[in-house]
């Protein structure tokens, strides 16, 4: 794990993100905003973990649901959401809001609404630091959905042809365009697809903020030592509508209100309740009553 970043430090950013995560939901409800906005609830563990990672010269290539990365990254919540409400003082002026938002300063050098476009465009950056011989790694993200294009098969291809320093995460939240895998293909095998093309395959599926972040520190130390990519498949609950606020309908089943509080689900699938059953419930609510007492900035 990252030295600057104590047990306690990852824990107050799950807790932060989840928080702001929260009021961006509930001022969707209340039509605050005038673009599409893809909520992530339930991604804060892979999140953070990624974000902890990250070395300066590392590249974060992202999806349209990048609003915990771009959170998680930036360290706080003003300028996404200034940016959201399209203004000046936004990330990135106002310009790009909120499916393409990239802020090169923090390492998220792009984001793409095209499904799996993004995935090309961080072989091709991988490549470039490689021709260059540029420090540092490339990370993309994609999902169940996008990984059904294309595109995907063809990056783990060339990633491998190539031996590029490139860490695929394939967010598998089991939803695209709000439709199940069940609902919509047969089943793919991550793992089998990676056998097939010699790249390393890890699966994440506790929810663990501190699992994943020890982790990835020591896959970021093995793709640059063996100079070869490796893929994640994060197994996570989304627990929110596609797009827009939840509940999107008077009669919608996912009801979120930051009234309940700042856990969705009381389950393993909430990575909050794994980090408040890892810290101990009364140092979780300690961290959660600091959150909520901070400026908003």
């Amino acid at each position: 794990m990252n030295s600057a970043h104590t047990p306690q430090d990852l824990g107050i950013k799950m807790i932060r993100l989840r928080y702001w995560q929260h009021i961006m939901n509930e001022d969707l409800k209340k039509k605050a905003f005038t673009i599409p906005i893809h909520v992530a609830l339930g991604s804060e563990a892979i999140a953070i973990a990624i974000d902890n990672m990250m070395e300066r010269h590392d590249q974060l290539v992202l999806t349209h649901r990048n609003m915990a990365y771009n959170l998680a990254r930036v360290g706080s919540l003003k300028p996404v959401y200034d940016e959201y409400k399209l203004s000046l003082d936004g990330l990135a002026a106002g310009k790009l809001g909120s499916m393409n938002l990239a802020n090169p300063s923090h390492g998220i050098v792009y984001s793409s609404s095209i499904l799996g476009n993004n995935l090309s465009v961080a072989c091709g950056l991988a490549l470039a630091k490689q021709v260059k011989r540029d420090a540092g790694i490339v990370v993309v993200t994609t999902g169940d959905g996008a990984m059904e294009e294309g595109g995907f098969y063809e990056a783990l291809v060339l990633a491998k042809s190539q031996n590029l320093k490139l860490l695929i995460i394939v967010e598998n939240n089991n939803h695209s365009m709000s439709s199940s895998i069940q609902q919509r293909r047969c089943p793919i095998k991550v793992d089998k697809m990676c056998e097939a093309v010699n790249i390393a395959y890890k699966n994440f599926f506790t929810n663990d903020v501190f699992e994943y972040a020890s982790t990835l520190d020591e896959l970021h130390t093995e793709i640059n030592a063996q100079s070869a990519p490796i893929c994640i498949e994060a197994n996570l609950s989304l627990m929110n509508q596609h797009a827009g606020p939840t509940p999107g309908w008077p009669t919608d089943p996912m009801n979120v209100d930051l009234k309940n509080g700042l856990i969705v689900r009381e389950t393993e699938q909430d990575p909050l309740y794994v980090l408040r059953k890892k810290m101990g419930e009364q140092a979780f609510e300690a961290m959660a009553a600091q959150v909520r007492s901070e400026r908003l900035n």
